[in-house]
Order: structure tokens, then sequence, then C-alpha cells
């Protein structure tokens, strides 16, 4: 932005003069420290990106969640949600939907018999419980794989789970399961 304009000297005049009024000087001030503002804070962007900064927070374990295959088949009501405000409505809603439930059968070797994030068949998922405690359903082995859905919560016939991939997650919230009567 210019603030001085060079212009042909007036008549008994000093060949510069200003080229806005105050106003207009003071917002070219207000660009000019948002801009110093902008580097900076991408400055320290830059710096936490390359680790310039202390220790990362130590990362609590989760409290283990105690679900296990044999208590999971049966009919589901199922909502889901994607804000944390919306828990309890959510879960109201999902008792409401055993009308139509969400079926999870035994599974032939031990698992249980869910979906997994955009698939049309059910596959036998299984319970797993990580080294940090934290409880997960997904296909045969490791727990923690981006198939998987972590297990949030667990209580009372309340089943609160995520998915772990990403993309999955964005799309369907989390899911919100209530055993039916």
């Amino acid at each position: 932005m210019i603030l001085w304009q060079v212009a042909p000297p007036l008549p008994g005049g000093e060949g510069r003069r200003p080229c806005c009024g105050a106003s207009q000087r003071r917002r070219a001030l207000t660009v000019g420290a948002a801009l110093v503002f902008g580097v900076l804070l991408t400055a320290c962007n830059t710096a936490s990106n390359l680790g310039l900064e202390g220790p990362a927070p130590v990362a609590v374990a989760a409290p283990p969640v105690p679900v296990d295959a044999a208590t999971l088949p049966g009919n589901w009501g199922f909502a889901s949600y994607h804000e944390e405000k919306d828990k309890d409505r959510t879960i109201t809603a999902a008792k409401a939907a055993c009308s139509n439930p969400y079926k999870i059968g035994k599974g032939p070797n031990g698992g249980v018999m869910m979906f997994l994030a955009d698939q049309s068949q059910p596959s036998e998922l299984f319970v797993k419980t990580s080294s940090d405690g934290r409880t997960f359903i997904g296909p045969r082995g490791a727990p923690g794989v981006v198939q998987d859905r972590v297990v949030l919560f667990y209580q009372n016939g309340v089943l609160i789970t995520e998915w772990l991939d990403k993309s999955a997650r964005e799309r369907y919230g989390t899911m919100a399961f209530v055993k039916c009567a």
C-alpha cells in the first residue's frame, strides 16, 4: 500500500504530498499490523511443526471399558452425533430406534457380526484391548488398526464407539447404540 505518492512539484510545494487522509493511513497501519501478526503466528506454527517447542503433554491412558463379545449380540437402537453437546439427545434417539434395530449377531469364531465402515455385508469383528487399556471392536488382529472402532463408553446397555479411520469418523460421527428390551 502506498502511503506517499511522488507527484510533480506543485507551485510552492515540496514535490511530495500525502496520498490519503488520516482514516486511510490508520487503515494502512491496521493492515500492516495484521500482516506482522500473521507472519509471527506462522513462525510460531512452523516452530511447533518442527518440534522446536517444549515436550508434548503426556497422554493419559483411557480407563478400561468393560465390554466383551458375549454381551454384544442382540438388537440395538442406533444413532450418531458429531458434537458432544448432542450426546444425550442422540442416546434418546437411539432408544427410539429400537423399532428398526441394528442387529449384532454371534460370529462363527467367537466374535460378533457387525458392519465395518462403508460395507454392505456384516463381518465378524472381535473385541480387542490394547496395552494402554483401550477397547476396540474390529477385524481379527492387533488392536487399533484403521478399520477398528474404539469403545468410548459401555454401561447399562449403552455402547458409544467411534471409528479410528478419520474419514469414516467424519462421515459417521460418534455412534451411540442402546440395547433394546
